[in-house]
């Protein structure tokens, strides 16, 4: 991963905490790595509420899939997040 890489992937990922802040209503204090998913309270409307805004801003449908099902942690989510749109990206660029 060169540079601009992990630039592009660091602003994406501030991109989806704000989401989550937003769309999760979750206080951006809480937002920690290692944080669960239950442990900020997010339900499964909200995860769809961040998914819908994932698909509008990025442009990326990402599905309630088992890798995402099976998520630990709140940096688990955001990695397969972005893990799905540089998919996307690099397809589209094809």
């Amino acid at each position: 991963m060169n540079s601009a890489q992990v630039t592009d992937r660091a602003a994406i990922e501030q991109q989806l905490i704000d989401l989550f802040v937003t769309d999760g209503m979750i206080d951006r204090s809480a937002i920690k790595p290692d944080a669960t998913l239950e442990s900020l309270g997010i339900q499964s409307v909200d995860i769809m509420m961040v998914l819908m805004s994932v698909e509008e801003k990025f442009g990326v449908y990402v599905p309630i899939d088992e890798k995402l099902a099976d998520t630990k942690n709140l940096q688990g989510f955001i990695d397969h997040l972005i893990d799905r749109i540089a998919q996307e990206r690099k397809t589209s660029a094809t």
